[in-house]
């Protein structure tokens, strides 16, 4: 599990919008940012907002762990990019096929690339709702140490 510190700032419903700080990584060796390469596209970037299922019972001002389940982020890119260029390619395919020519296979690679976006979109709403999130979050710990003190 990766985690980044969050802070919630507002709930919405059943949400809570949590506010995750720029300078966060995913490696977390955010003690070399010197040497690395995500600093600089960070730079002077704006602390990020997810709105996440409060399953934790968060109020705002709360500070939280955001966790992403290993490989969840990878799994999710390789749908989001894979599933649009597999319908492209089926449509030209299908559209050189069935009419030839390279404007039928212009036409059925825009039709396909469309259909992959709609079937994507369609498939994140329908099967999201049974699988584990991909964000979620817990409330930090806090640990508070009583310590009895000397009378002299």
């Amino acid at each position: 599990m990766n985690e980044s510190p969050a802070v919630v700032r507002a709930l919405d419903g059943d949400f809570a919008v949590v506010e995750v700080a720029a300078a966060s990584s995913a490696c977390g060796r955010c003690q070399e940012r010197d040497a690395c390469a995500t600093s600089v596209l960070d730079f002077g970037a704006p602390p990020r907002r997810y709105s996440i299922r409060n399953t934790v019972g968060a109020r705002p001002g709360d500070e939280v762990l955001v966790t992403v389940a290993d490989g969840g982020v990878f799994k999710a890119a390789l749908l989001s990019y894979l599933m649009p260029v597999a319908a492209a390619l089926v449509g030209g395919a299908a559209g050189s096929t069935l009419w030839g020519g390279d404007l039928a296979s212009a036409i059925g690679v825009g039709s396909g690339l469309a259909a992959g976006f709609v079937l994507l979109r369609f498939w994140n709403g329908r099967i999201a709702v049974g699988r584990e999130p991909l964000l979620a979050m817990k409330l930090k710990r806090q640990v508070i140490s009583f310590v009895k003190e000397d009378k002299e």
